[in-house]
């Protein structure tokens, strides 16, 4: 049996200020062009298991690989220790987005503020190139103001529907730590390396 990865949490909400930001590993894998759900971690084959019915006429050759990524997910507090899970901020970090963070998160942004802070801003649209383009946005910024030795704040925005949300966390100097060390391990996991 193989562990499957942990949650990385970052709460903040203890006086009911802020909110709370997780990351997850989604690993690389191989899925059914016709069905995108249909994921499998072990390989470029039909899995033969209980759930072999849903894997019924598709071939090896229809196979796809997807490198993997870092789910985030943010989200504000209702009150002390108390999170607004329902109206949260998921993003999809890629493997160039977690190199831009790391980046930042490691003192290297080419050109850091007089403070020694830098900024990285991720934008998303989950249509991008598609008939419904623009009708979802996601918007992500990452700064570290007064360097990263004190910490960065993650602020989220997303436009779906016509409604706005926007959330954000600081991260104080040892999560930063944590954060970026998590971050430098798990790219090649991404890659399957």
């Amino acid at each position: 049996m193989t562990m499957l990865p942990l949650t990385l949490p970052f709460y903040k909400g203890k006086k009911g200020t802020q909110g709370a930001i997780q990351f997850n590993l989604q690993r690389p894998h191989y899925y059914a062009k016709n069905n995108p759900k249909l994921k499998n971690y072990d390989g470029r084959y039909i899995p033969d298991t209980q759930d072999y019915v849903e894997w019924q006429g598709i071939q090896e050759k229809d196979l796809t690989s997807r490198e993997g990524c870092v789910f985030m997910e943010i989200t504000s507090t209702k009150e002390a220790d108390v999170y607004d899970w329902d109206n949260k901020i998921v993003m999809a970090l890629s493997v160039n987005d977690l190199g831009k963070l790391l980046s930042l998160l490691t003192g290297n942004k080419a050109k850091p503020d007089v403070a020694g802070g830098g900024e990285e801003s991720f934008v998303h649209d989950p249509s991008m190139g598609k008939a419904d383009q623009g009708k979802v946005m996601k918007v992500l910024t990452v700064s570290s103001p007064k360097g990263l030795k004190v910490g960065c704040c993650f602020n989220a925005y997303m436009k779906k529907e016509g409604k706005e949300t926007k959330h954000f966390v600081n991260l104080n100097g040892d999560d930063v730590v944590i954060l970026r060390e998590c971050i430098r391990s798990v790219i090649p996991k991404c890659l399957a390396w």
